[in-house]
């Protein structure tokens, strides 16, 4: 079911519409968005609300690719291991 909520982030609030069960994950989401703002802010007081959410954008892409990448390795090596698994089952059987 999905339910509307309010969030702020950088001090702007907008709406949303969300299912009732990701709406935790959500909010902590916008937590830790304007967490990494007021910590970017602090170390580049000079730099506007664009460039803030540009470096966190950037960021979070970065970790994202990073994690796919991960992911991808880890379940080839899930596949090839199978495989190997599945040869020497192979092996066995037809002895």
């Amino acid at each position: 079911m999905k339910q509307r909520i309010t969030l702020k982030i950088a001090g702007k609030e907008t709406q949303h519409l969300v299912d009732a069960e990701r709406e935790e994950l959500i909010r902590r989401a916008a937590d830790r968005i304007n967490k990494e703002i007021d910590s970017i802010r602090f170390d580049f007081r000079d730099q506007g609300l664009s460039e803030v959410l540009s470096m966190i954008l950037l960021s979070e892409e970065t970790k994202l690719l990073e994690l796919e990448a991960r992911t991808n390795n880890e379940t080839n090596t899930v596949l090839r291991r199978l495989e190997e698994l599945d040869a020497s089952l192979g092996e066995y059987l037809s002895r």
